[in-house]
Parts: C-alpha cells; sequence; structure tokens
C-alpha cells in the first residue's frame, strides 16, 4: 500500500467493515476505515465508477477490494454512485478529500503486508520524533516487523505524513530484513507536514546500511556541494554514538570544536549530547526527550554553533522516513 498523505482528513466514524470472500478469495480478510460526510474530490486516480440500483457500502467497498490497485472509494446512497481510486503516492499531489453530507469513504486497511509496487516509492521506514525510542535499535531490531501483517490496531498516524500528531511509534517494514532487488532508496525529512529535505541514493546492491554511502548518493536538497563534498565523517546509518554523544544517520563534517561543526542532518538518538551543553556553544537544544532530527534548511550545510557565520541554524524534523524503488 502506497502511504502517501490525504489533506483534511478528518475521521468522524471509525468503523471496520469486514469483507470475507469465501467463494471468490479463498476467504481472505481485509478491513477498510470508514468514515461519513467527505467524498473524494481530486488527485487520485479514478479506476472504476458504478452506478446502478441496489448499489451498497458494502458492494463497493466489494468492488474496491477486487481490483488490487485500489486503495479507497467513496460512495453516495441517495444516487447509488460508487467509485473507486488508486493513491497517487506520497511525493505526488495529495489526495483531496472535501466534506460532503451524502458520502461515505473507505480507505482499506491491509490486514497482509503492506503492498509494495515496483515503480513507485514505498514506504519501508518510518520515525516519530521525541518519542523516547531510539531509531537505530528500531532499524537494527530484526524482530520487529509492523506490516507482516500491519496490526488491526497500529495507528494510522504513524503510516501517514500528515495527521500524524498522535503517533506513538516507529514504524519498520519487513522489507528491512528482506533486502533486495532495490534500485533506489529516499531517505526523507517531514516537517508540519511538508517534505522538508531529502537524499536519494543508488540502492542496487545494497543490504539495509550499506544504501546510505556518501558515495551512493545521486541527488538531494542540498545541491551546492553534498555530492561533491570532501569533509565529511563517514556517511552511515549507524553514525557515532558513545556517552558523548549518539548521532545516526550522519551527515555531517569533521568534528570540531561544537561551535565550528557544520553538517547536513544527523539524528540525536539519546537525550543527551555533549555540545549541547551550554558551555560548548551551540545554540541550545531542549533534549529532554529523543530522537530529534536535524537537517540544513537550505541548499548547503548548517551548524548549531554560534559561530555559523552566513551558514544557516539546523532545524528540527517531525518526522524521518526511508522509502524504496525496487528495480524493474
Amino acid at each position: 500500500m502506497n502511504t502517501g498523505a490525504y489533506k483534511g482528513w478528518k475521521w468522524i466514524l471509525y468503523v471496520h467493515l469486514v469483507l470475507t470472500w469465501i467463494l471468490f478469495c479463498g476467504c481472505s480478510q481485509v478491513h477498510f476505515l470508514l468514515t461519513s460526510g467527505q467524498r473524494v474530490a481530486s488527485n487520485a486516480k479514478q479506476l472504476s465508477f458504478f452506478s446502478k440500483s441496489g448499489m451498497s457500502n458494502f458492494l463497493c467497498a466489494a468492488a474496491c477490494h477486487r481490483n488490487n490497485k485500489c486503495d479507497l472509494y467513496h460512495f453516495n446512497s441517495l444516487i447509488n454512485h460508487c467509485a473507486i481510486f488508486e493513491e497517487q503516492g506520497s511525493f505526488d499531489p495529495f489526495v483531496d478529500l472535501v466534506s460532503d453530507p451524502d458520502w461515505s469513504t473507505g480507505y482499506i486497511q491491509h490486514l497482509f503486508p503492506i503492498r509494495m509496487r515496483r515503480g513507485v516509492w514505498n514506504l519501508v521506514f518510518r520515525a516519530q520524533s521525541r518519542l523516547g525510542v531510539s531509531v537505530y535499535d528500531t532499524w537494527t531490531d530484526t524482530s520487529l516487523e509492523h506490516d507482516n501483517p500491519v496490526p488491526e490496531d497500529y495507528p494510522h498516524a504513524c503510516l501517514r505524513l500528515t495527521d500524524y500528531a498522535q503517533c506513538d511509534r516507529h514504524f519498520r517494514s519487513h522489507i528491512l530484513n528482506n533486502w533486495t532487488n532495490i534500485q533506489e532508496v529516499r531517505f526523507s525529512l517531514t516537517k508540519n507536514e511538508a517534505e522538508v529535505a531529502y537524499i536519494v541514493f543508488d540502492g542496487t546492491n545494497t543490504d539495509m546500511t550499506s544504501w546510505f554511502s556518501h558515495s551512493r548518493i545521486l541527488r538531494s536538497t542540498w545541491s551546492l556541494g553534498l555530492e561533491s563534498e570532501t569533509d565529511l565523517q563517514p556517511v552511515t546509518v549507524k553514525g557515532s554514538c558513545d556517552t558523548f554523544s549518539c548521532r545516526r544517520f550522519l551527515i555531517h563534517e569533521s568534528y570540531n570544536l561544537c561551535r565550528y561543526e557544520f553538517f547536513y542532518t544527523f539524528t540525536i538518538d539519546m537525550a543527551f549530547d555533549t555540545c549541547n551543553t551550554g558551555t560548548l556553544n551551540w545554540e541550545l537544544l531542549d533534549l529532554s526527550s529523543f530522537p530529534v532530527f536535524l537537517y540544513a534548511p537550505g541548499s548547503d550545510r548548517a551548524s548549531m554553533g554560534i559561530d555559523r557565520g552566513s551558514y544557516d541554524r539546523g532545524q528540527e524534523a517531525d518526522v524521518l522516513s526511508v522509502w524504496i524503488k525496487f528495480a524493474t
């Protein structure tokens, strides 16, 4: 299932509409999150439209279930109209939903592994800031597979890039344990429900950690020099972690005095960093909770130091996510 975000999604009514297909689908089961008073307005690909006497919410959901590209549907009981749609993906225009009391909308909640598709970005990891849970420990914990299957009660907010304030955990896909046939990897940072920084890596012949490498960067937000940068710490998922600081997904220039350090992005993965003590001249961060996702907000590097000159001050993102494209 693509995890593109919906603008203005207001969950008025949480209902599980359960379809069990004994004759046609070998008793497989799929659940829908159903909301009344909304319909799809734009930015979703319509797959089919039905208008006939006897059309019902159940039959509309059934039509969606039968089409392996369908992610959501809307239905109007007054005029017996049903349409099923495919999400466009999180880096394409978002699906727009509008209020309309005559319509209801159902979003498919897959109980089996999230549907992965070729040629589009597929979510394999999503971390929420300041949960008090290590990003790196979650990334490397091979016992975690939140989409194999997705639990019925898994928080919807933790699979999305909007309306995520209620997310209370990180998401880790089974794909991390089965890292094969991957063409590209997208490292993305989201703030205020918008992507604010990204890097696309060459994912061919990599494993779940080796893709995050300076030599594999194809393109990024930081067009002024990241690809040609010559003074970086090793670019790794593991980063650098000891009792003084714990920095993961590290793209950081050589360590210097804290006030003169520059970076593109890194994740503070514990509730302490020695540069943040007040005596080493960072502009202080609140590190009462972690992880903290720092990034350079412009097209060049940034710094947390008070002596950063004309460079931007690093900013904090809300969500760190990793996406993959399979080789065709």
